[in-house]
């Protein structure tokens, strides 16, 4: 049964094993690092995917263990071109120092070709980063401001599967307004606030088996009413609670389960997500353009841009329609 937490807890004991799984509408899970057998078990990874019609843009700065990466993609949905670049720092040995909450803290990865900022101050996100030969001799500008537009975000803490210390926690912060500009070679892209929507997705967990992540996120406006959605999983034991949700008006609302069907040797290819017996719908169609995948792959993550049609149907009000919708599917080995 899904177990809703509505006042802060610590994510372990004072032994360090985990304690209080579930989810939460707001940042209440307490993470003490302190705790951590193992720190060079611990992933930390905050990414960021900022869109409108014209473009997209997926940015993510992640410490695993010893080493640390920066990514960025941008994807142009009108002429189907898709620039991208992962960067390794081997041996950093958790240099980077990310912080344990999602509320507060800056992250910083610098080094000889790219500087990349993400900002957190009391009002406001700043997204700033510099890429010098970014990709195909083309140099990365981004000068990004966000602003939260809802109260609530999805938060879970899941536990791992024999082992009382592993965890994966996660905060869901959608529906963000994005304005800046963003300079990809010679290409340029003003982003406007009243057209640009942007999510956080921040991680952090330690696990000792490797596990086949998967997830969807949209984040839109659909008939004047913003609309976010994330179907996730892969990762110990959702019991308690899932990271599948979805947002309307800024309010979330939980699937009890979702079954996904597809093949992900084939990002070509469709998915299906289904929850209950009718409650959910949905079917996700990759992006092509000029006869070209809107597909990339960095490190060990898959990001398939696409369109999701479907429904969602809500128990005694009118169900939600979704029609070519924007979205985006993730898989990586975490």
């Amino acid at each position: 049964m899904q177990n809703e937490i509505k006042n802060e807890v610590n994510v372990f004991s004072p032994n360090g094993q985990v304690q209080t799984p579930g989810w939460s509408r707001k940042a209440v899970f307490n993470l003490d690092k302190s705790l951590l057998k193992n720190r060079f078990n611990l992933h930390e990874s905050d990414s960021y995917m900022i869109a409108d019609d014209r473009v997209s843009i997926y940015l993510s700065v992640a410490e695993d263990g010893i080493n640390s990466t920066v990514t960025a993609i941008v994807a142009d949905h009108v002429t189907g071109t898709i620039d991208s670049r992962t960067l390794k720092k081997y041996m950093s040995f958790g240099r980077l120092d990310m912080p344990a909450s999602s509320k507060n803290g800056d992250v910083t990865f610098t080094d000889a070709r790219v500087g990349m900022n993400f900002s957190n101050t009391a009002l406001k996100r700043y997204i700033r980063c510099e890429f010098v030969n970014f990709c195909k001799e083309k140099n990365l500008y981004i000068n990004i401001m966000l602003e939260d537009t809802t109260q609530e975000s999805l938060n879970v803490l899941i536990p791992i599967k024999n082992n009382k210390k592993g965890f994966y926690l996660k905060r869901f912060m959608p529906a963000m307004k994005a304005s800046g500009i963003v300079r990809c070679g010679g290409a340029e892209y003003n982003l406007s606030a009243d057209t640009c929507r942007a999510f956080l997705d921040w991680q952090r967990y330690s696990v000792k088996e490797k596990m086949c992540y998967h997830a969807l996120y949209s984040d839109t406006v659909i008939d004047g009413r913003q609309f976010s959605l994330c179907l996730a999983g892969g990762i110990g034991d959702p019991s308690h609670g899932s990271e599948n949700c979805y947002f309307l008006d800024g309010t979330v609302h939980k699937f009890a389960s979702v079954k996904a069907d597809g093949n992900e040797d084939r990002p070509d290819k469709p998915w299906r997500f289904t929850a209950g017996s009718s409650a959910m719908e949905l079917v996700f169609r990759p992006e092509i353009k000029s006869g070209h995948l809107m597909c990339r792959k960095c490190g060990s993550k898959m990001i398939i841009f696409g369109k999701l049609t479907g429904y969602i149907n809500r128990i005694d009000e009118e169900k939600i329609s979704l029609d070519a919708v924007p979205a985006h599917l993730e898989f990586s080995m975490v």
